[in-house]
């Protein structure tokens, strides 16, 4: 039974028949029942008012004059879909009627009507409609609460970003997330995802540098059998798959400026035209884009299109890297050994102060992502119950830090000492490649070669 405060609030209900007598009465009869009616004599003025404005229930006779019932109701399903609707019908079409619930009607009744009964069924809807928005808040609550505990962050810069996730995902307006690799943009989308009005559909990822320039349009837009060589059948693209909920383009600034032109035109127009295709397919989606690289260098340099940046950068949010949140390092830390020891099957219960320490200021250039790696790798490795310097795996064995040195500027050193040598030996000894690498100047990398006391004969010049 619907609780009785859902009944306080006025009901707003919409009723479209042709008998005007039928009409006057029964809408009379529901405003006694404390309901708000919107009486209408056909189906367009049906369709004009619920275009206008929203209804909790429509009740629509199949037989009107111009547009009839079963048009009407299929206006509803795609504009008002969350409208609960009650089909009126004449003896000689019940069949219809029931066609009618296949399309999306909650119920039908049957002329001559009784009133009671249509009060009883109109009730009914209206504890449906109630119950769905119930549950559809309840799982949204849900949703966007793990999708944000996913994403720690007590850093004043963090607890910004994750206000505006709160504010921009209540729209549906599009999002560009920037940041270094690394740095969460992936779990920005979803968390904007699940807090949103798309939280009931589907997320849809992309990457637009993993795909070869010449796939990426057939990937987003999808293709007619035929329209290239290895085209054996229709293929539904990423646009349709993600209709009515989200698509993430991850590394929007790989993508190639002639496939830039058609993504501009579906974010414009909401539609789309599959490749080989003559018929243009319409598409309603959140569009949530992210990118590692400086788009305004891109635009200058006539590698990303201005209009496209403008359409896709909507509200804005950038990621800073680790190394301007180390505060959030320990939290962090923290939270994969948690994952790690369910995943597992482990005990760890974290790490010592100088395992700590070397994380607290190391450079983290991977950011997050390499964070999880070596916490990951170190939980393998370690024997006993707190991860240590030496298990963390920054330090090569030959030059890992002995108990008896805690001064961290030692420790420093030898991790700076142990990552050239290790640079160095992967690039087969070439000093030129390995300072690329390490992206320092050739002569600073022989200046750190004598500082640290690192053996190079042998290895190239």
């Amino acid at each position: 039974m619907l609780c009785e405060s859902t009944f306080e609030m006025k009901s707003e209900i919409l009723l479209a028949d042709d008998e005007e007598t039928f009409r006057e009465t029964l809408g009379k009869v529901l405003r006694e029942e404390g309901m708000t009616v919107t009486a209408v004599g056909d189906g367009l003025a049906a369709i004009e008012a619920i275009r206008a404005r929203s209804y909790d229930v429509a009740i629509l006779d199949i037989q009107m004059p111009g547009v009839d019932g079963i048009k009407v109701l299929a206006e509803i399903m795609k504009i008002r879909p969350a409208t609960r609707v009650i089909m009126i019908t004449a003896y000689g079409s019940v069949e219809m009627a029931v066609e009618a619930i296949k399309l999306g009607a909650g119920e039908y009744v049957v002329k001559p009507v009784m009133f009671d009964d249509i009060i009883i069924k109109i009730r009914q809807q209206l504890q449906y409609r109630q119950l769905t928005r119930e549950n559809f808040e309840l799982r949204q609550q849900l949703d966007g609460k793990a999708g944000l505990e996913q994403m720690i962050g007590k850093a004043p810069v963090m607890q910004q970003v994750f206000e505006t996730i709160r504010k921009v995902a209540q729209t549906r307006s599009n999002v560009l997330v920037t940041g270094q690799s690394g740095t969460g943009k992936e779990l920005v989308a979803r968390a904007i995802h699940a807090l949103g009005p798309t939280a009931s559909r589907r997320f849809v990822a992309v990457n637009c540098s993993a795909i070869a320039e010449g796939l990426l349009e057939s990937e987003l837009f999808g293709h007619k059998k035929g329209s290239f060589t290895s085209a054996v059948e229709d293929k539904k693209g990423l646009f349709q798959t993600a209709h009515e909920g989200t698509l993430f383009l991850d590394e929007i600034g790989y993508m190639p400026t002639s496939c830039q032109v058609k993504l501009l035109r579906a974010v414009e127009e909401k539609r789309i035209l599959p490749v080989g295709a003559t018929e243009l397919i319409d598409v309603d989606l959140r569009l949530v884009a992210a990118t590692n690289k400086d788009l305004d260098s891109e635009i200058k340099a006539g590698r990303f299109r201005e209009d496209l940046y403008y359409r896709v950068n909507v509200v804005g949010i950038h990621l800073p890297p680790l190394s301007e949140r180390r505060e959030d390092i320990p939290a962090l830390v923290s939270h994969f050994i948690g994952k790690f020891n369910t995943e597992m099957g482990k005990h760890c219960v974290g790490v010592t102060d100088q395992a700590m320490d070397l994380l607290m200021h190391y450079e983290w250039k991977g950011n997050i992502r390499e964070l999880q790696n070596v916490i990951e790798r170190a939980i393998i490795f370690a024997e006993g119950d707190r991860i240590t310097a030496a298990d963390i795996g920054l330090i090569r064995a030959g030059a890992r830090i002995e108990e008896k040195h805690e001064n961290l500027s030692h420790a420093m050193k030898g991790y700076e000492r142990e990552h050239i040598v290790r640079v160095l030996n992967r690039h087969n000894g070439n000093k030129v490649e390995a300072a690329k690498a390490l992206e320092i100047g050739l002569s600073s990398l022989y200046r750190k070669i004598d500082e640290l006391n690192i053996d190079a004969r042998g290895l190239a010049g």
